[in-house]
């Protein structure tokens, strides 16, 4: 018999973290020096409004299916300890989907050399990709592949590694970094040196040593300035090596997060949007899609109807509201759902029922409005593309980053894509947001002046 199941939840569920760390054995990070490090001049305004990333989940299997890197308790465990570390320095997930990859040699022998394969399986050009295996690979308990990162690998022997190597995604260098040089104790080039973060202190490859718990016993020190100066490196910094002590990132590392995520547009491609409109298409496949307030699906505005047919399998994750409108189809087959969630992002992240599969390789999902900002950061002039849903009214808002209305330019016509030219060479330095509402819901997107 055919059937479907409707799932509406509220979650907020966060792991005992002490606990778990306590019981995980130190484990390297394979993440890289960066190609190139990013310096910013001056620290970022926090805007009011949350950095909400979209993440998606590999979990590796063998070839045959067995042996999987990761159970979905354990995920859900694992990723909700991450959130926890990130929400206070106003960064957020939304979780759109887990699959798995059915290769032996990957998952318990996997190798750099392997990367090009691996990466090209159902990679995602909205989500950071996230790669479980069932053990280490080259020694290390996961990496990152650049400084800032659209993808990271996690062995489930260090799944504490998931919040390390999603910070490296974020633009964070270990505590012990000397890309440019090593950091002084007393603070001297803290800007410049090490991590180009200054308030986390100075430390040095190998300062780690669980046998003491989270106390430094070492006498490590460095010549600067003239002098030897003693390290005290921090032993709770999530980007070090302590890794059974993990228990924050600094405010400055929240700084240099979002600023990263500001100045580097392959992440803010993965920023989950306001709101989305799903009209006038087929879904065949397995489908799971984010947006902070709300998801409308259905022929919304005469836009044309929506069916999930077959193996539709979808997950809606929405932080307001998801609704279904008239002109929604849904008849899955066997055992197949849709489930939709509603979930506040930063008060929560993931969900009660079991986690869909969700491979959006042959999804032919259409969203039907979308904003193009380029360059962006940008000096004086702004190219701005626009997608609307339908010809008709609309108005492009830019907003300062306390929410202040600075510019407002109507739009109407009778094209769905526009192109604007936007001078700004009066605006100071900084954050800004583009803000673009129509009769359909909005859109937002980060601009950066330099």
């Amino acid at each position: 018999m055919k059937k479907y199941l409707l799932t509406l939840s509220v979650v907020a569920f966060l792991g005992n973290m002490q606990a778990l760390m306590a019981q995980q054995p130190h484990a390297s990070c394979g993440t890289p020096h960066p190609k190139q490090v990013l310096q910013f001049a001056a620290t970022e305004n926090l805007s009011a409004n949350p950095y909400v990333v979209q993440i998606f989940v590999h979990i590796l299997r063998n070839d045959d299916g067995s042996n999987a890197a990761m159970d979905d308790a354990t995920l859900r465990t694992n990723l909700d300890r991450m959130a926890g570390f990130y929400r206070p320095h106003n960064i957020c997930f939304t979780f759109v989907g887990r699959d798995f990859i059915d290769n032996t040699e990957w998952n318990t022998n996997y190798s750099t050399a392997d990367i090009g394969d691996l990466h090209a399986v159902n990679p995602h050009s909205d989500a950071i990709d996230i790669y479980v295996h069932a053990n280490g690979f080259e020694g290390s308990g996961g990496n990152a592949y650049d400084i800032p990162s659209s993808k990271c690998s996690v062995a489930a022997t260090a799944s504490f590694n998931f919040e390390h190597e999603v910070g490296h995604c974020l633009g964070l260098l270990h505590t012990f970094e000397t890309f440019m040089g090593a950091e002084c104790p007393d603070g001297s080039g803290c800007g410049s040196d090490g991590d180009f973060v200054c308030d986390t202190p100075a430390d040095f490859a190998g300062s780690q040593n669980m046998s003491s718990g989270c106390t430094y016993t070492g006498s490590q020190t460095i010549n600067c300035n003239g002098s030897d100066q003693a390290y005290n490196p921090p032993t709770n910094n999530i980007m070090s090596y302590w890794a059974g002590c993990y228990a924050q990132f600094s405010a400055g590392q929240g700084t240099r997060m979002r600023n990263t995520i500001d100045a580097t547009g392959f992440l803010q491609d993965r920023l989950t949007p306001d709101d989305r409109i799903i009209a006038n298409v087929t879904l065949n496949a397995e489908i799971a899609v984010g947006a902070q307030n709300s998801i409308q699906i259905g022929n919304i505005a005469s836009a044309g109807d929506v069916a999930m047919n077959g193996n539709a399998h979808g997950m809606f994750n929405a932080g307001q509201f998801v609704q279904l409108v008239p002109g929604t189809s849904i008849t899955p087959t066997g055992a197949n759902s849709v489930l939709l969630t509603i979930n506040r992002m930063c008060d929560g992240l993931f969900l009660t029922s079991e986690f869909p599969s969700a491979d959006r390789r042959h999804t032919a999902l259409e969203m039907s409005s979308g904003m193009q900002v380029s360059p962006n950061p940008f000096n004086s002039t702004v190219q701005v593309e626009l997608t609307l849903p339908a010809p008709g009214q609309a108005v492009l808002q830019l907003l300062d980053v306390s929410g202040k209305l600075i510019q407002e330019i109507p739009l109407q016509g009778n094209e769905s894509a526009q192109t604007l030219q936007l001078n700004l060479p009066q605006l100071d330095q900084g954050l800004y947001f583009l803000r673009l509402r129509h009769a359909r819901g909005s859109e937002t997107a980060r601009l950066v002046k330099m």
